[in-house]
C-alpha cells in the first residue's frame, strides 16, 4: 500500500439530501466510503476542468485521473483495496455486464428526462449550474443543453421519443429488480462495487424531484426502493 497522501475528490454539485447530483460521482463517493479511504472532497462549479472535461476526478501527488471507473479501479491498485474480492469469476463477469446497463443506457434515459424535459430543465439548469453567477449560468445554460442533445443523439437513444426512452428505463429497472430479487445486495449479503453503481443511478433518480415514467417505475419495484434507503442507511 502506498505511503499516506492527500487525496483531492472532485464532483458536481449537491441536491436532494443527496452529496452530488452526477450518478458517476455519487458511485465514486459511495465506493470511497463503502471502502474507508480517505480524501477530500471538493465541489466543482463545473466539470470541465477535469482532465477529461467531465467530473468525477481526483488528484494525488500531482496526478490527475479522469472517470469513475478508471479511478476506482486505479484506488484499488494503489490502496490495494478490493471490495469485490468474495466474488466468483461468473459473478465480476455479471457485475461488468450490470453496470454497462446501468451506466450505458439506463443513466441516459436519466440524461434525457432532466436535460430534454422543459420542465425539468428549468429546475435542473439551476442546480448542475448553481455554481456560477446567474449571467453566466443564462449563457451557458443553452450551449450546454445543445451539447447533451448531440451527446444524447450519438449514444442513439435520442434519436428515439419520449415514450419510447420511457419504456427502455423501465425496462433496464426492471431488470434490476429481478436481479437483485429478495437478496439485501446484487451478490448476496456482502455489499461490492455494483452496489454503489446501482445505488448512485437509482437514487439519483428516486430522489430528484422531476417528473420521470422510469422514477415511477422504480417506485413500483419495492425490493429497489428497500435496496436504495438500505445502501442509505449504511453508507450515508
Amino acid at each position: 500500500m502506498a505511503g499516506a497522501s492527500t487525496l483531492k475528490v472532485y464532483h458536481l454539485p449537491g441536491a436532494w439530501g443527496l452529496p452530488t447530483v452526477s450518478p458517476f460521482c455519487l458511485k465514486l463517493d459511495a465506493w470511497l466510503r463503502m471502502t474507508g479511504i480517505e480524501h477530500e472532497s471538493i465541489t466543482a462549479a463545473t466539470p470541465f476542468a477535469g482532465p477529461k472535461g467531465k467530473a468525477p476526478w481526483i488528484e494525488e501527488d500531482g496526478q490527475e485521473i479522469g472517470d469513475s471507473t478508471f479511478i476506482i479501479a486505479h484506488l484499488m491498485q494503489r490502496r490495494g483495496v478490493d471490495p469485490d474480492a468474495h466474488l466468483t469469476p461468473a459473478q465480476r463477469g455479471m457485475a461488468v455486464a450490470i453496470q454497462r446497463l446501468i451506466d450505458e443506457n439506463l443513466y441516459w434515459t436519466m440524461v434525457h428526462d432532466r436535460w430534454m424535459n422543459d420542465a425539468n430543465w428549468k429546475q435542473f439548469r439551476d442546480v448542475v449550474l448553481g455554481g456560477l453567477a446567474v449571467p453566466v449560468r443564462r449563457v451557458l445554460g443553452p450551449i450546454a443543453r445543445r451539447g447533451v442533445k448531440k451527446q444524447l443523439e450519438g449514444h442513439g437513444i435520442g434519436i428515439h421519443s419520449a415514450a419510447e426512452i420511457a419504456a427502455i428505463g423501465r425496462r433496464d429497472v426492471n431488470a434490476l429488480s429481478d436481479i437483485l430479487g429478495d437478496q439485501e445486495w446484487f451478490f448476496g449479503d456482502t455489499p461490492s462495487t455494483i452496489d454503489a453503481v446501482a445505488y448512485a443511478q437509482l437514487v439519483n433518480i428516486w430522489r430528484a424531484p422531476f417528473e420521470s415514467e422510469v422514477r415511477r417505475a422504480i417506485g413500483q419495484t419495492p425490493n429497489l426502493v428497500g435496496f436504495i434507503d438500505r445502501f442509505a442507511a449504511r453508507y450515508y
